[in-house]
């Protein structure tokens, strides 16, 4: 849109001395002639801008302007860059190149980058590049409201056909997640990547309807399990993941190599599956019907290989 471009400009300006029109025409995308209507317009808002011509001159924005009217200093541009550079991490797409790049080149080229504090890496995450093509996919449908059909199979088990219009992708603990309107369902639905078989953009379009993100843990189309407080003795490897798992939990030393904690769990095969992510490095010590109905989903497991 031409405000943002605008702002764009103005937010390029203020960071840099003079930039050409043939690098702000390629850097937004658009003819030298609309950027030189761009500064026309900018001109006419009074905002100072200058041109110098020659094989060394551009665009320029007054220094007095830049003193009073900055609009993001060194720090704010290196912030969004980070994130910017951790979003380009999980999504690959042109898109957040571009806008990365640009912020890039706002910073001023001759001075140098100050030590960051923080710093983002999703590498380990990104590993799976059928994973980040239906996440690049999926953005794009999104991007041109297109429908998308998935072959989906619920945490169930149940495998169903959805014509979906998608609205928002989500990254969660180490998923992604799309959330659009379900056709068949007449509703709001979110769906696991991972659980996606597969699926198809369709050259099918839709009209947006109004859509608000909806935090995961908050989803009314996912099944309720009874919840149960377990008492647990883990090790010091197993405590590690229970405080990365969960943020309220107490955990009290039992001794010199063993701690108690306390957590709640779905009496499911959801929260039997947990600790059983946690090997021999675990025990649960309550003796009740979560204990039991563990015990007996051992034994199923164990009866499927002897």
């Amino acid at each position: 849109m031409k405000i943002e471009r605008l702002i764009g400009i103005i937010m390029l300006l203020l960071q840099r001395e003079l930039v050409s029109a043939s690098e702000m025409a390629e850097m937004f995308e658009v003819s030298k002639r609309t950027i030189f209507r761009d500064i026309d317009t900018l001109s006419m808002a009074n905002i100072p801008i200058y041109t110098i011509a020659g094989t060394k001159g551009g665009i320029g924005i007054m220094p007095t302007y830049k003193v009073d009217k900055k609009l993001l200093t060194t720090e704010d541009l290196h912030a969004i860059i980070t994130s910017l550079d951790g979003m380009e991490q999980l999504l690959s797409s042109i898109e957040t190149k571009k806008t990365l790049q640009k912020m890039k080149n706002m910073l001023d080229p001759t001075s140098e980058s100050p030590a960051s504090s923080i710093s983002v890496d999703f590498s380990n995450l990104t590993t799976k590049s059928d994973s980040n093509s239906q996440v690049e996919k999926l953005y794009l449908a999104i991007k041109k409201r297109q429908l998308v059909e998935l072959c989906y199979i619920d945490r169930s088990g149940n495998q169903t056909i959805r014509k979906t219009e998608p609205y928002h992708l989500l990254f969660r603990n180490r998923s992604w997640y799309l959330q659009g309107y379900s056709l068949e369902r007449s509703d709001f639905r979110t769906f696991k990547l991972s659980r996606i078989i597969e699926f198809s953009v369709l050259v099918e379009t839709f009209e947006a309807r109004p859509f608000a993100v909806k935090p995961i843990g908050t989803i009314p189309s996912q099944p309720h399990f009874l919840m149960h407080e377990v008492s647990l003795i883990v090790d010091k490897i197993a405590r590690e993941q229970i405080v990365e798992r969960f943020n309220l939990v107490e955990i009290k030393r039992h001794d010199e190599e063993h701690f108690f904690a306390k957590v709640t769990l779905p009496d499911h095969e959801a929260g039997y599956r947990f600790i059983l992510q946690l090997g021999t490095h675990v025990t649960v010590q309550n003796r009740d019907d979560f204990y039991d109905n563990f015990v007996a989903y051992l034994n199923e497991i164990q009866g499927k290989y002897l």
